[in-house]
């Protein structure tokens, strides 16, 4: 194995985005996620899950702790993004997903924050461009394919259906918040 760390998996930004936000110690990020019903319909997260993430959030020095004594309780840890931490936050944010597969999950976390954020529209439109691609893929490969290859046609069908429905989904998207796809918007 590399001896390099591993990128953030999408649940750690998550939780960088969540500190983002403001300052918090785990018990917080604890609650904060159960109470965000849209983040929690794809994400549940152990409490001992969590802290063993943040554990490896300040490792990789993305997050950073600050002692605070507790009256008449434990001290607490509380969190707050390094300047690299919110670099690589801000990158994660403003990319779009590499693979249908992501956006369930991937996607839907960036579109909470890229919300808050205020560039959701261009989030869609740029995810938009990405499903445009790979529609365009799948529909190239699904042309070299013969008659006879009656198992891959229905694979490649499966998936171009898959793509198409997501791009009609992230256009009603951008109508939901408050933006139609079609308006200028600018380039990353």
């Amino acid at each position: 194995m590399s001896p390099r760390s591993a990128a953030p998996l999408t649940l750690e930004f998550i939780l960088l985005g969540l500190v983002s936000k403001k300052p918090a110690h785990g018990y917080e990020l604890q609650q904060e996620l159960r109470s965000l019903q849209s983040l929690s319909q794809v994400w549940h997260i152990g409490q001992p899950q969590l802290y063993a993430l943040i554990d490896k959030l300040e490792r990789q020095g993305l997050l950073t702790g600050e002692l605070q004594p507790g009256e008449g309780r434990p001290d607490r840890k509380v969190l707050s993004l390094t300047p690299t931490g919110r670099q690589m936050f801000d990158a994660w944010l403003s990319t779009p997903v590499e693979h249908p597969r992501d956006m369930r999950q991937e996607f839907l976390a960036k579109l909470f924050f890229a919300r808050q954020a205020g560039f959701a529209t261009e989030l869609i439109v740029w995810q938009r461009e990405v499903c445009q691609k790979w529609l365009g893929g799948l529909n190239h490969k699904f042309e070299m394919l013969t008659p006879d290859q009656m198992d891959e046609r229905l694979v490649f069908q499966l998936r171009i259906l898959q793509v198409r429905a997501l791009l009609e989904w992230l256009d009603q998207a951008a109508v939901w918040v408050g933006n139609d796809v079609n308006e200028e918007h600018p380039q990353r």
